[in-house]
C-alpha cells in the first residue's frame, strides 16, 4: 500500500484517524496501541518476510537498549561493548538482506522504472535500521532512562516516515508522546496536515510522475542501443532530475502532513536543493536528515575535519562513497557517489581559497549567486546522468550527447518525446517557487536547536504564507482533485528501490 493510491487515502487513513481520535476521547486512552497496531499492519503488506524482520530487529535493539541504560550495567567498557554489538548486527542484517539477496535473491544493482515488491525490502531496512542505531547511541550516552516498548515499537514503525523517512530522532519523537495535545481533536491541524499532503500528491502524481515519460524515453532508448541528439539527451537529462525532484519532495511533503494530522511533528527532510549554491548546501537540504546521520555516525567518527584538509577530504569521500554503495552495488552507483565525493572536496577546496582571499561566503551579489546555482544544477544533473544510467557506457554515450560529441546520431529512434516548454515550467518552480517549508513555516519542525524565529516571522510576512483562509482551502482543492484525476496511472515513489 502507498500513499499515492486509493486505497489509502480513502479508507486506511480515514480509518486510521477516526479510531485513533476515538480511542484518545475514552478514559482508558488506547489511541498509542492502536496506532502503533496500524502502523505495524501497515508494514505489513509488504510481506510476512519483512514483517518478521521488522519485528525480530526491534525486539533485539529493545533489549539491547534495555542493557544499555544507565543504571543496568556500571561497567562502561561493557556499555561500550553492547553498543558496537548493536550497530554491528544492525549494519550486519543490513547489508545482508539488501546485497545479497537473501530475499527472492534480486540485488538492486541498477535503477529501475519497474519496482518488484522485494524492491521495497531494502529502503524500508534501511530507514528503520539507521532509527534503530540513534536509538542505541542515544540511550548508551545516557538520554533515555525508560522506554516502553509500545513507545519504541511506534518510534521505529510510525507509519507515515517509515518508508523513505525522515529519519527522527528518539529525542524529538518520545517528548511529543508525552504531550497530552497530540490527542485533541483540532480542525487547525487536519487543515494544515491535509495542505501539505495536498502539495505532496501535486508533486509526485502531477509533476513527477507527468514528466517522467519524458526522461524515460531518453534513457531507456540509449539503453537499446540509439544514440540521443543534443536536444533529446538535454530534454531526457532534465527531465529526469525534475522527476526525481519532485517525487522525493512530495514524498517528504506527505510524510510531514500526515505526521501533523496524528499530532506529531516531523523533521524537514527536503529544502528545494536546486536552490543550492554550492554542492555543500545542495547535500544540506537534499534528503536532511540521512545527510545528518551520516554526518553524526560517519563522517564525524571518521574524524571529520579535525585532522587537516587531506584527512577531510578522505573522509568526505568515503562518506559519499558508501553512499552510492548504499543505493546499490552496480557500477554506476559506486561511481555516482565516488564522484560527488571528489566534487565536494573540490568545492570545499574552493571554499578555503576564497576564504584565503579575504572574501564573505554569506554576503553574495545577486550575479555571483545565480552563477553558482548554475553551475551547481548542471554537477548535480551530470551526475544524475550516472546515477540514472543502466550502465557506464549509456551514461557515456548520453554525457557525450549533452556535449555535443555525437556528430550522427540514430534516426531510427523516433519515439524520444520532448516537451520544452514543460521543462521550462518545472524549472521555474524548482528554482523560484517558495518551497513548502518557506509558505508554512510556522507549522514545520525545525531539525536542529537553533533558533528560527526570527527567521519564521520573515517568512510569514511574505504573500504566500499559507492561512487557513477560504482561498488556500480553494486551491488545496484544486491540487488535490487534480492529484485524484493522475492517481491510478501514478507510480511507485523513486526512492522505494533503495
Amino acid at each position: 500500500m502507498f500513499f499515492n493510491s486509493f486505497s489509502f487515502l480513502f479508507f486506511f487513513l480515514p480509518t486510521t484517524l477516526f479510531f485513533f481520535y476515538y480511542a484518545s476521547s475514552n478514559r482508558f486512552n488506547w489511541a498509542i496501541p492502536w496506532l502503533t497496531g496500524v502502523s505495524f499492519l501497515f508494514y505489513s503488506f509488504c510481506g510476512w518476510a519483512s514483517t518478521v524482520l521488522l519485528l525480530g530487529s526491534v525486539l533485539m535493539n529493545y533489549i539491547m537498549g534495555i542493557f544499555l541504560k544507565e543504571n543496568s550495567i556500571k561497567d562502561k567498557s561493557k556499555k561500550k561493548i553492547i553498543l558496537y554489538f548493536g550497530i554491528i548486527c544492525n549494519i550486519g542484517i543490513l547489508i545482508f538482506f539488501k546485497y545479497f539477496g537473501a530475499i527472492n535473491k534480486i540485488q538492486p544493482n541498477s535503477f529501475t522504472i519497474n519496482l518488484q515488491t522485494s524492491f521495497i525490502i531494502p529502503v524500508i531496512f534501511s530507514f528503520f535500521t539507521f532509527q534503530q542505531i540513534i536509538y542505541l547511541v542515544e540511550t548508551w550516552r545516557g538520554k533515555f532512562n525508560e522506554t516502553r516498548f509500545l513507545d519504541y515499537f511506534l518510534y521505529i514503525t510510525f507509519f507515515p516516515q517509515l518508508l523513505i523517512g525522515p529519519i527522527v530522532r528518539p529525542s524529538d519523537f518520545f517528548p511529543q508522546l508525552k504531550d497530552k495535545k497530540i490527542f485533541n481533536l483540532e480542525a487547525s491541524r487536519f487543515a494544515v496536515g491535509l495542505t501539505i499532503i495536498s502539495f505532496g500528491l501535486f508533486k509526485k502524481v502531477v509533476l513527477a510522475d507527468g514528466i517522467s515519460r519524458y526522461a524515460n524515453s531518453a534513457f531507456d532508448a540509449v539503453a537499446q542501443g540509439a544514440t540521443l541528439t543534443l536536444v533529446e539527451a538535454w530534454s531526457g537529462v532534465i527531465s529526469f532530475s525534475l522527476q526525481v525532484y519532485f517525487d522525493f519532495s512530495g514524498y517528504s511533503d506527505i510524510a510531514v502532513g500526515l505526521g501533523y494530522l496524528f499530532g506529531f511533528k516531523l523533521p524537514i527532510n527536503f529544502e528545494s536543493p536546486y536552490k543550492a549554491s554550492s554542492l555543500i548546501s545542495f547535500w544540506r537540504s537534499w534528503n536532511i536528515t540521512l545527510s545528518q546521520f551520516v554526518r553524526d555516525y560517519i563522517y564525524i567518527p571518521l574524524g571529520g575535519n579535525r585532522h587537516g584538509f587531506l584527512r577531510q577530504s578522505f573522509n568526505i569521500f568515503m562518506v559519499m562513497l558508501i553512499g552510492g554503495i548504499w543505493h546499490g552495488t552496480g557500477a554506476t552507483f559506486i561511481l555516482w557517489g565516488g564522484a560527488h565525493g571528489v566534487c565536494l572536496t573540490i568545492n570545499h577546496l574552493w571554499r578555503g581559497f576564497r576564504k584565503s582571499l579575504g572574501h564573505s561566503l554569506k554576503n553574495e551579489n545577486f550575479f555571483n549567486t545565480m552563477i553558482s546555482r548554475l553551475a551547481t544544477f548542471l554537477t548535480v544533473i551530470f551526475l544524475w546522468v550516472i546515477f540514472r544510467s543502466d550502465n557506464l557506457n549509456s551514461a557515456l554515450s548520453i554525457i557525450q550527447s549533452l556535449l555535443g560529441l555525437h556528430s550522427a546520431p540514430d534516426s531510427e529512434f523516433n519515439n524520444i518525446k520532448i516537451n520544452e516548454d514543460r521543462l521550462w515550467f518545472f524549472l521555474f518552480i524548482a528554482w523560484f517557487a517558495p518551497n513548502t517549508r518557506e509558505i508554512m513555516s510556522r507549522y514545520f519542525s525545525a531539525n536542529n536547536k537553533s533558533d528560527k524565529s526570527q527567521q519564521s516571522s520573515e517568512l510569514e510576512s511574505h504573500w504566500y504564507h499559507w492561512y487557513p483562509n477560504q482561498w488556500w482551502a480553494a486551491l488545496t482543492a484544486i491540487l488535490f482533485i487534480m492529484s485524484l484525476l493522475g492517481l491510478t496511472h501514478s507510480k511507485e515513489f523513486i526512492y522505494f528501490q533503495f
